[in-house]
């Protein structure tokens, strides 16, 4: 698998080829991201070790990723979602697979704090968020048809939100900025 370091972006408005916007500190795959309107952030990955990396750019200009800080161990295949105020990352592998939940107040720049727990450890799982609620569905090995949810300004562990329909392995997903999933 590449591992690379590059960062693109698309104008949403418009339609087009991406355009290189800079490059992460550190070239790695299965990395996974988050963002407020103001940064972007990356968390962990592989390279071809796990990484606990955490980098951040400015969103309105372009340029090379900075080093934000740390997870609490080595993880890849996490999910993410975001507030505009805290990102958070959910599960992984580490190297097995993980239940932790923790956070970044996305402003600022530091090391990971606890959130709480996942119900089950899962890898890749699918993160969607509005302002107040993160919700995470599906996940792999074995592939799952939880979701469960967290208050983002809150702490505290997943809780139930339902099921999907079937298990899937690698779900996708995305809000929009009502918040709908």
């Amino acid at each position: 698998m590449a591992r690379v370091n590059i960062i693109e972006y698309v104008t949403i408005a418009s339609v087009g080829n991406t355009t290189d916007f800079g490059n992460l500190t550190l070239a790695r795959g299965q990395v996974t991201a988050t963002a407020s309107s103001t940064r972007g952030l990356f968390f962990g990955g592989d390279s071809p070790d796990v990484s606990d990396v955490i980098d951040y750019i400015t969103i309105a200009s372009t340029g090379d990723a900075a080093d934000f800080g740390n997870m609490s161990v080595a993880k890849h295949f996490c999910s993410s979602l975001s507030s505009s105020t805290r990102a958070v990352i959910l599960g992984g592998n580490a190297p097995s697979l993980s239940d932790i939940i923790e956070y970044v107040t996305i402003a600022s720049t530091g090391d990971v704090t606890d959130f709480g727990d996942l119900a089950d450890a899962r890898r890749q799982m699918s993160g969607v968020s509005n302002k107040i609620r993160g919700v995470t569905a599906g996940g792999g090995d074995p592939a799952t048809d939880v979701m469960e949810y967290i208050t983002i300004a809150s702490t505290g562990d997943g809780a139930d939100f339902g099921d999907l329909q079937e298990a899937v392995a690698i779900p996708s997903g995305f809000s929009d900025a009502g918040g709908h999933l």
